[in-house]
């Protein structure tokens, strides 16, 4: 499939798979990147420290390890770019809704 396809630039909901093959972990930060959206992404590997090095390049609201769609409700969620505004849940999600004196 080719980056420039509807599917690898949109959101696309619902019981949807598609893939994209890359060479190297640059090139797929490369490819995940390359959109306006960033509602999540997700990394699979056997190695730790590959995980950190992409998720600190990933440019989402949510990034899920080795999962998908698993969620702790104490953590804020919210999209990147124009996959959504602020964040829902968690302290960061509650806050704007406080006052503090």
């Amino acid at each position: 499939m080719a980056q420039s396809y509807r599917i690898a630039q949109e959101e696309i909901f619902g019981p949807v798979l598609s893939v994209l093959t890359f060479r190297t972990p640059e090139e797929a930060l490369e490819k995940a990147n390359n959109t306006p959206y960033g509602l999540s992404a997700g990394v699979w590997t056997e190695k730790g420290s590959r995980i950190l090095w992409m998720a600190e390049r990933l440019r989402a609201g949510v990034i899920w390890a080795n999962t998908f769609n698993r969620f702790d409700p104490a953590s804020p969620f919210g999209g990147y770019k124009e996959s959504g505004f602020g964040r829902e849940g968690g302290r960061h999600g509650l806050e704007p809704y406080l006052r503090f004196e």
